[in-house]
């Protein structure tokens, strides 16, 4: 990250919650779908500075600071060229509820 980017406090979303995270605006572009909301299972991986808050939909509360991020590094062939390089989920650190799920494949 260039000490000059300037980053912005973004919601994203996941299906068991959501996070306030610092991303930039190249990030955001990156990541935007072309729909007004930011996916979590689209950035992928975050590091843990990244997050401010997030949100677990199983708890109904807030917390401050990153969930659990647990990923695994597989580099599975999943057919036609496709390889799956990584699959990985945010966990609230209090109940374990999937906050998202990501995937990651080559391009």
């Amino acid at each position: 990250m260039n000490k000059d980017e300037v980053l912005e406090e973004k919601k994203v979303l996941g299906s068991g919650g959501y996070a306030f995270v610092n991303l930039s605006e190249e990030e955001e572009l990156q990541f935007n779908l072309g729909v007004p909301h930011l996916f979590l299972g689209h950035i992928g991986r975050l590091d843990s500075e990244k997050f401010l808050r997030y949100y677990c939909k199983k708890c109904a509360k807030e917390y401050s600071g990153s969930p659990r991020i647990e990923y695994e590094n597989l580099n599975e062939n999943v057919g036609e060229g496709v390889i799956l390089l990584e699959k990985g989920e945010y966990k609230c650190m209090n109940c374990n509820n999937i906050i998202a799920q990501y995937r990651k494949f080559n391009k």
